[in-house]
């Protein structure tokens, strides 16, 4: 049977054995306090109540620039490039990762020019007796300045988008700076108009 190493030391030097990954409270070894296991402080011992200094806010330091400014929020930007292939290969739905709004309302012409050229074929047929249902081949055609504006909106919203994007960190930036060297209030939550 093999020996405990705890029960071989002399009881005033005996600490309590730990296991592999325990944390073990710190302290400096006091060899004459037997009682808190030669530790100078033993939390398990519960002879030494914990105290704690009351938390104090933190005052950065006078005439350190860059310490005490305001969190600042970035946009992301988006890209042209994504803005073209999704406009590309999916129209007006492209749009939607550069404007929403533009998304609508190409989506809207594009269904408006659709019900047009749907009426007007139907009426051409019904005059020409069946043969202007032909100009149903040519239908399509009618979505191609829609798939090309589309492209267009597209790119340059998302062009428009990363100006404003631009424009804001700028600002930040500065009322930034302004409020590090001064000590002046900064403008909290300012978005350049259109934004």
């Amino acid at each position: 049977m093999s020996e405990n190493p705890y029960d071989a030391q002399p009881p005033e030097r005996r600490t309590p054995p730990t296991l592999s990954g325990e944390l073990v409270p710190s302290g400096h070894v006091d060899p004459g306090r037997v009682d808190t296991g030669a530790r100078s402080y033993d939390p398990l011992a519960g002879s030494q109540p914990l105290t704690y200094a009351p938390l104090q806010p933190h005052v950065p330091p006078p005439g350190q620039p860059g310490m005490g400014v305001p969190p600042m929020y970035v946009p992301t930007q988006k890209s042209v490039g994504v803005a073209f292939v999704l406009t590309f290969f999916f129209g007006p739905f492209g749009m939607f990762y550069s404007t929403v709004a533009g998304a609508l309302i190409m989506l809207g012409i594009g269904l408006a020019l659709a019900v047009l050229t749907g009426i007007v074929v139907f009426v051409i047929s019904l005059i020409t007796l069946g043969l202007g249902s032909v100009l149903v081949i040519l239908a399509p055609l009618v979505g191609i300045p829609v798939w090309i504006g589309s492209i267009i909106w597209g790119c340059v919203a998302a062009s428009k988008h990363n100006e404003l994007v631009h424009a804001q960190i700028g600002m930040q930036f500065a009322a930034g700076a302004q409020y590090a060297s001064g000590g002046q209030q900064a403008p909290g939550g300012y978005r350049p108009p259109g934004y």
